[in-house]
């Protein structure tokens, strides 16, 4: 069948109707390598933190541990940078292709964060670094405190083009990370249930550090 203007004149039909995809949200998941070897070590590190603040870090609710843990003398330190690297270049890739390369020099923070029994963290945005990720070290009891990305188009959220929620259970070892726009939310550990620890990150890049 052809398609006809209102001059009644016939229009030839494309070969190919295209439905592209803009603006899309990429999210890389990967069980990363070495994590049976490191992960013991992190998770020590991460509770000695939380314990040298005393009683607050003893407490139940969300305990941010540290924001220094990338200045530690340690091979799990060293092990999780290249993990975060390694996510923050996939992701680039898959937006950018070729031009990834050009993106310049980046700087890495991460903050362990210790999640206790009942709690969970406010969902909130990174407007100030491309990507950001989180890393679990204990994924805690059953289905507790998965990590729920949202579909960021507000007018799609309660439509059928929307495919809503997305979420990604606490596996220890696996990298969830997306671009820093994006708020994800961590549903509450359950009541009763063990402590859940993650580290989280961004980066950021920096393209010309001297001016």
């Amino acid at each position: 069948m052809t398609d006809t203007d209102i001059a009644g004149t016939a229009l030839a039909a494309p070969a190919d109707r295209l439905v592209l995809e803009m603006w899309r949200t990429p999210v890389y998941q990967a069980d990363c390598a070495g994590a049976a070897e490191h992960l013991p070590a992190l998770r020590r590190l991460v509770l000695d933190a939380a314990r040298a603040r005393g009683p607050a870090g003893l407490e139940p609710g969300v305990i941010e541990a540290t924001r220094t843990m990338l200045t530690w003398d340690d091979p799990a330190i060293d092990w999780l940078r290249r993990q975060i690297g390694i996510a923050g270049e996939a992701l680039a890739r898959a937006v950018l292709g070729d031009a990834a390369g050009e993106a310049g020099e980046h700087d890495i923070e991460a903050w362990a964060v210790v999640h206790r029994s009942g709690a969970a963290p406010r969902p909130h945005a990174r407007r100030d670094s491309a990507w950001s990720g989180v890393l679990s070290l204990d994924g805690g009891d059953g289905d507790a405190a998965h990590l729920r990305l949202l579909d960021p188009r507000p007018a799609a959220a309660d439509r059928p083009a929307s495919p809503g929620v997305v979420r990604h259970s606490p596996v220890p070892g696996r990298m969830i990370a997306f671009p820093s726009w994006q708020a994800p939310r961590m549903e509450a550990a359950a009541t009763g249930s063990r402590t859940r620890i993650a580290v989280a990150w961004n980066i950021s890049y920096v393209r010309d550090r001297a001016s």
